[in-house]
């Protein structure tokens, strides 16, 4: 019995260990970001540096690219390279800020795993999309056509 009890032991130890969650701290200010990309179904979920953000000036950071219009929706996101908890920018209100209309701004959450947000452009075309950290509690996402 006494083997048994400690195989029960060590089995619920590793169960709850599973378990354990921690805590992000979250970032206080733009200058500790990582390089953040935007990553998305046109770069497979990938870090690509062609998709690598630059600073616009201030809080602003972006990239553009090509897409095409097909009537589909790109899911994309921003994030770091190795998807760090806290550096995982998608939408923060599935209802308000998931689907977004060119030029019209919405907002992000940084801690977030699913919550891609949804862009249909309506002509093939260049496209910046930004976000601008200038409240780093509650940034702001934007695509715009060039």
């Amino acid at each position: 019995m006494n083997k048994l009890t400690q195989l029960y032991s060590v089995i619920a130890i590793s169960l709850l260990s599973g378990c354990a969650s921690y805590t992000v701290e979250p970032y206080k200010d733009v200058q500790q970001l990582p390089e953040l990309y935007l990553r998305g179904v046109f770069t497979w979920w990938e870090a690509d540096p062609q998709y690598l953000l630059r600073n616009q000036g201030g809080s602003i950071y972006a990239t553009t690219i090509e897409l095409i219009a097909d009537g589909q929706p790109y899911d994309f996101k921003f994030a770091d390279k190795d998807w760090t908890p806290g550096s995982s920018c998608g939408y923060r209100s599935k209802f308000r800020d998931q689907d977004i209309t060119l030029n019209e701004p919405v907002y992000a959450d940084c801690n977030t795993t699913d919550e891609n947000f949804k862009f249909i452009p309506k002509e093939t075309g260049r496209y910046t999309f930004s976000i601008n950290f200038s409240n780093i509690d509650k940034p702001i996402v934007k695509v715009s056509k060039l």
